[in-house]
């Protein structure tokens, strides 16, 4: 049986990619969520997701660019005199790899973001994180620790390959081929027994980038078993542009994809059963 996890990121980061969430779940293909607990719109986002109990929402970990959870006393290696976080995915890495952001500090931040959800009455799905820094191992066993002590069941192994791709072109493909090797380790190594996971995931070349064209040649490539695909729908909206727009999403263009009758269609040629991971098995 082929089963596929839709998986939204970055819920409650702005108004307008949560309504876009929101849109690709009641009007598409999305079936499961990750919450930021520090974005903008997180209180609209809640709302929002208890008004749509079908909807899977999972924690998305969050160490970059945003304000923290915690206070920032309390994880001073992570903040930046700006007050942020570090401004991007490399300069996080570089202060992880040389130790110069402690990793306690990390594990505080996390639990701050995993209890602001749970106190505002959510029941995390699973675990996930921005930009996957999750991946790296000594962050693995740190998220699959947490996992355990709140009672979440599921956990995102970012393992997509480029074979999804075929000879189409991907902006950074370094990184996240190496991101593919690293939880392909984490899998592997330290074979996190008793947790929902898929077998892969796909879609993680094509962040911000999941067009029509690319979505179904994706749904003709899904191998039997449970496959999470990791996508990015929202509004395109003057605050998310304005905010980050420097990632250079199509939101607008991936919701198209995600709510395409060509697409549902597919879907049920291919029998693909849609779950989230309540569906998946432990």
């Amino acid at each position: 049986m082929k089963q596929l996890l839709v998986n939204a990121d970055d819920f409650g980061l702005s108004q307008g990619i949560t309504d876009g969430i929101i849109a690709a779940h009641q009007g598409g293909i999305v079936t499961s969520t990750s919450i930021v607990a520090s974005g903008r719109g997180f209180d609209d986002a809640v709302a929002k997701a208890q008004a749509n109990p079908n909807l899977g929402v999972g924690v998305h970990l969050t160490l970059v660019e945003e304000l923290p959870v915690a206070a920032p006393q309390e994880i001073p290696t992570l903040i930046q005199s700006d007050g942020r976080f570090p401004k991007n995915y490399s300069t996080l890495m570089q202060g992880l790899l040389l130790w110069h952001i402690r990793r306690k500090d990390v594990e505080r931040e996390f639990r701050a973001q995993i209890e602001k959800c749970m106190n505002a009455g959510l029941r995390p799905t699973h675990l996930d994180s921005h930009q996957h820094v999750h991946a790296l191992p000594s962050l693995f066993r740190m998220v699959l620790r947490l996992a355990r002590e709140y009672k979440i069941a599921g956990i995102r192994i970012p393992r997509d390959s480029p074979r999804w791709r075929g000879d189409r072109p991907c902006d950074g493909f370094a990184p996240k081929y190496a991101l593919s090797l690293l939880a392909g380790y984490d899998a592997l190594v330290y074979r996190p027994a008793n947790f929902k996971i898929c077998q892969g995931a796909v879609g993680i070349f094509d962040s911000g980038v999941l067009s029509e064209e690319r979505l179904l040649a994706i749904l003709d490539r899904v191998p039997d078993g449970a496959t999470e695909l990791v996508c990015h729908p929202g509004m395109g909206d003057a605050e998310s542009m304005a905010m980050y727009g420097h990632w250079g999403y199509g939101w607008q263009t991936e919701l198209e994809a995600l709510t395409s009758a060509v697409v549902t269609a597919r879907l049920q040629a291919t029998q693909i059963r849609l779950i989230n991971y309540a569906g998946l098995n432990g």
